[in-house]
């Protein structure tokens, strides 16, 4: 017998991966109302790509995947004329341009196959699934001088002969019957693919960024028949949508805030009733539990269900089941508290740079470089210096942008606040249990 089964679940509440784009998911997106309402208006009703930004675990990508199904079912019950499709997963940025505009088209392929069904009953027209999956099957897609056959008629290939692989998806013909399929499925004005571009942040700094995005604009974000959600944290996503280059491209981002703490009960409630298969059920994290821990992260969300997940796997289920509600709960906490003293006490650094930690939290967890007066320092290279050795603990991530200094750069991590956890609560005393 599973270990969730016999804690009457089917599966385990706290997964962390994003909602999926169903109904589920809809149910399970909770204190979103205002954010997912702004969403919808402008994938439905904009006409430049989508941009959201906040900060990391807050759930943006979440967010996107239930707008865009809230968006399919507006089309089912025919309150509009525009058909919206999310794409299968969500993109994650690369480096390399190239190697990302394949990702791209070969997902929107993907999500012709997955949507055949509600493409076909929207009376869209689509190629044969069977003719599309045996063209994307095949070892090659052309060689020099040759003309392949694809769904929507032949298409040139210049070039030699190329694997069919993610890297030979970069044929021109490949991309050119891309763009048909889009075309001729998704008219304008009448919807199109939902696709997301998740974690701009994982590109540094803004420049990168930008020149990726620059890179991509014409082969990717010119596409006819696509709506793109561009996702990023750490003041990136901001910065790079109102370049020259992308003016017009991009909208104005939308600021994804953490679900505020009044809504925390619900939505781990909602989540607990989604996957209980009995009553009653057993559940490791209560939404009490729950609320504490999303306190402890800085209103992390993904933090927070992570710390659930291995709390229930610290356990067999007989644990769980011998306890009483009170005395989950205090197992909890007590685990969370030794967590944070443990995390803690692998770090060895200065009283200044402690100091800083301790001041960067009470002033909510994020700064600039520029800030470093604010925090009792002389000058940049000082504040720099301490700022290094917290992100050699990994308490502190940061990124730099070259145009604007002034942009929040510095962030305390989930380590981080576990930490200061531990030391705002004088949790290092030898007196708890366990330790």
């Amino acid at each position: 017998m599973s270990f969730w089964f016999e804690l009457g679940f089917a599966s385990n509440p706290y997964i962390v991966k994003p909602l999926p784009s169903t109904k589920e998911g809809r149910d399970l997106l909770v204190g979103r109302e205002p954010d997912l309402r702004s969403l919808l208006r402008r994938v439905e009703e904009g006409d430049t790509h989508v941009v959201v930004e906040g900060p990391n675990g807050v759930g943006k990508t979440s967010l996107v995947a239930v707008a865009a199904w809230v968006a399919g079912e507006r089309f089912r019950r025919r309150e509009t004329r525009q058909l919206f499709v999310p794409l299968p997963e969500p993109l994650q940025i690369k480096e390399d341009a190239d190697e990302f505009i394949s990702d791209c088209y070969f997902a929107i392929a993907r999500a012709f196959l997955d949507n055949e069904d509600t493409l076909r009953r929207a009376d869209r027209r689509i190629p044969k699934s069977r003719d599309i999956r045996r063209w994307l099957d095949s070892p090659m897609l052309g060689g020099k001088g040759l003309t392949i056959s694809t769904p929507w008629g032949g298409g040139g290939v210049s070039g030699s002969a190329t694997a069919n692989s993610s890297a030979g998806f970069s044929g021109a013909g490949f991309k050119a019957t891309i763009r048909t399929w889009l075309r001729e499925a998704f008219p304008e004005g009448t919807g199109g693919l939902v696709g997301v571009i998740d974690n701009l942040e994982l590109l540094e700094t803004s420049d990168a960024a930008r020149r990726l995005l620059e890179e991509i604009r014409d082969p990717v974000l010119q596409l006819s028949g696509m709506r793109w959600v561009l996702c990023g944290a750490r003041g990136i996503a901001r910065s790079v949508a109102t370049t020259p280059r992308l003016n017009g491209v991009l909208s104005d981002p939308i600021e994804v805030a953490p679900v505020d703490h009044q809504y925390i009960p619900d939505l781990i409630e909602a989540r607990l009733r989604q996957y209980s298969i009995r009553t009653p059920s057993r559940p490791p994290v209560s939404s009490s539990s729950f609320e504490h821990v999303y306190e402890v992260s800085h209103k992390n969300l993904r933090d927070s269900l992570r710390h659930a997940q291995s709390f229930a796997a610290a356990y067999e289920a007989d644990f769980f089941l011998a306890k009483n509600d009170e005395q989950v709960h205090e197992s909890f906490i007590e685990w969370l508290q030794n967590l944070a003293v443990e995390n803690e006490r692998s770090v060895k650094m200065q009283p200044r740079t402690w100091r800083l930690l301790d001041d960067l939290a009470s002033s909510g967890g994020t700064c600039s470089p520029s800030d470093f007066d604010s925090f009792g320092f002389n000058d940049r290279a000082h504040m720099r210096k301490n700022v290094v050795e917290l992100e050699r603990y990994s308490l502190v991530i940061s990124s730099k942008d070259d145009d604007d200094q002034r942009r929040r750069s510095i962030e305390i991590t989930s380590k981080g606040w576990l930490v200061h956890y531990a030391r705002a609560e004088g949790l290092s005393a030898p007196s708890i249990p366990g330790l």
